[in-house]
């Protein structure tokens, strides 16, 4: 199944929201939501849950108390759901390695997939169908974002009474599934895309890469960065390195055109189980006192689609260019698209991550501001003067970059070792989530100040569990980023500087930390076996619907 490459009308970028004032930002649940956007979110691991009951057919039952594995699901060509994860169904989809293969023939790939149930059944004519969901990265996994969040979602999406409310309901009301997936490579989809030959050699990297630091952390960083670049590249390019045949190699069918496909197939699949579970669901006895009318509208609605699906989409982050790429490729295929933290689309597949800065320094003014208004009450690292602040701040930074702070162990972590580089990340990642993370910061650099740091070694000792135990993350991240973005093989250590040096003008503090995403594309040897080349304008059956919240500071 090849996507439509038909296109038509312009997508546009909404400019980013306003700045919010300390408190209010604090008080808005909505804002919490940011912290899905955390430095890391892309790292999260798998938790572990209990299967509740065990499940006859394609799933091979475990000991009554042992978590569900994913392993004991076999992949089908079409959705079978199993009980997992509690109140949760997952499935295995398989699906080609290769989407213009035309023999059949050829390796598969098999996407994790994760539904949270709607609050009716499919036989419910308030069933809303399948909204699904992308954390974005790329290397986010749609399952974790599920598992974490997907009650939240539904409870967004989902008509405002509960379905078993005695009031009379409107005709629109409607519940939704929740439903998300691992895209190609990604924490339980497989096969997984692995640079390294074991677990402990790319936990051994992960350690080190840190210990290097922030790209501007040393005289030399830049330098060691770059060759680490350079050796990651090299290596996640090489498929011989692991005895795989460069055809039938995931490395070049992991962009995000690949996505789009399994996504298609996806909602064509659940469009086929809806219409298996809407028959057995009316075989049995309760339905028997439905209207014979009713049963006929039920089976009516619930009818697969062949080939025509539609698509209910929730994006965020990388995830937007996921949703205007489906949009482009598919836009007859749209229903309702959300883009939420918009990525210029254009930018990203030119390769170049020039248009997501602008705005940084005014985030991190927002802070210097808010902790001056609401002072040392509620702020610690307040003062009087909001310019002796911002002083305060960057000789915490400073005085770090030549003297990092030693850390005695605490009970729940060993000792630590607080430099300019991990502070930088602290700020770094509050700059996703404002909310969550500045009163973080403030207590933080007040500890700093008074040269404790004990409250940044608790924190850098949790992003570093969060880093160890992601799947293959970084590899994913970058083997996405530089087969969808423009060929940079050869680019060579002083452009390279020069890129750095232009981010750096838009974000005199973000610039550093964006830099380094790209690191290992000048090396990445080979390109995809299928280029998003379509321009992304399209013509869908409902009209992209642009709004823009502005938000007054008191």
């Amino acid at each position: 199944m090849t996507p439509d490459t038909k296109v038509s009308q312009e997508l546009s970028v909404p400019p980013p929201p306003q700045k919010k004032k300390w408190v209010s930002r604090v008080l808005r649940p909505v804002v919490l939501f940011l912290v899905l956007f955390i430095w890391g979110i892309l790292q999260f691991s798998q938790e572990s849950f209990t299967l509740k009951k065990p499940h006859k057919g394609h799933y091979k039952s475990s000991p009554k108390d042992e978590p569900f594995k994913w392993e004991n699901i076999t992949p089908e060509k079409q959705l079978v759901y199993h009980p997992c994860f509690d109140e949760y169904q997952c499935a295995r989809l398989e699906v080609p390695m290769d989407w213009n293969r035309t023999d059949g023939q050829g390796a598969t790939v098999a996407v994790a997939v994760i539904r949270l149930p709607a609050k009716v059944p499919v036989t419910d004519l308030r069933y809303g169908g399948p909204i699904l969901l992308n954390p974005g990265g790329p290397s986010g996994s749609g399952v974790s974002l599920a598992l974490k969040r997907g009650k939240m979602l539904q409870d967004i999406v989902d008509f405002e009474e509960s379905p078993e409310s005695p009031a009379p309901q409107s005709e629109d009301a409607k519940y939704f599934d929740i439903v998300s997936f691992d895209p190609r490579g990604v924490n339980n989809t497989t096969p997984s895309f692995s640079c390294f030959a074991n677990p402990e050699d790319r936990i051994a990297w992960k350690h080190e890469t840190i210990a290097d630091g922030n790209i501007v952390s040393s005289d030399i960083a830049f330098d060691i960065l770059w060759a680490r670049g350079q050796a990651l590249g090299e290596t996640c390019t090489n498929p011989g390195l692991f005895d795989t045949d460069e055809s039938e190699w995931l490395g070049r069918f992991m962009n995000t055109p690949a996505v789009i496909a399994d996504m298609v197939e996806l909602i064509e699949r659940h469009g086929e189980w809806r219409e298996k579970e809407t028959k057995k669901l009316l075989k049995k006895s309760y339905a028997h006192k439905l209207p014979r009318t009713e049963k006929k509208k039920v089976l009516e609605k619930n009818s697969w689609k062949r080939g025509e699906e539609q698509l209910l989409y929730w994006g965020f982050s990388y995830g937007t260019v996921i949703g205007a790429t489906f949009a482009a490729l598919q836009p007859n295929r749209v229903h309702r698209l959300v883009v939420d933290g918009v990525v210029d689309s254009y930018d990203y597949y030119a390769g170049n991550w020039l248009t997501n800065l602008q705005d940084s320094d005014g985030a991190l003014n927002t802070f210097f501001e808010d902790c001056h208004e609401a002072g040392p009450e509620s702020c610690p690292f307040a003062s009087d003067d909001l310019q002796d602040l911002k002083d305060r701040f960057q000789g915490v930074l400073e005085d770090l970059r030549s003297n990092p702070l030693p850390v005695s162990a605490s009970k729940s972590r060993g000792p630590e070792i607080i430099t300019y580089s991990d502070i930088h990340i602290l700020v770094f990642t509050s700059l996703y989530s404002p909310a969550a993370v500045f009163p973080l910061v403030a207590q933080i650099f007040t500890d700093l100040s008074q040269r404790n740091g004990s409250s940044a070694a608790d924190f850098k000792a949790d992003l570093r569990k969060g880093n160890v135990a992601s799947k293959h993350s970084d590899e994913v991240q970058s083997s996405v980023l530089c087969t969808d973005g423009g060929d940079y093989r050869g680019m060579n250590k002083s452009e390279y500087r020069e890129y750095w040096k232009a981010l750096e003008d838009q974000g005199h503090f973000t610039g550093d930390d964006w830099a380094a995403l790209r690191l290992s594309c000048p090396s990445w040897n080979i390109r995809p076996a299928w280029a998003f080349n379509a321009r992304l304008k399209c013509r869908m059956d409902f009209p992209v619907l642009k709004f823009y919240i502005k938000i007054q500071r008191a």
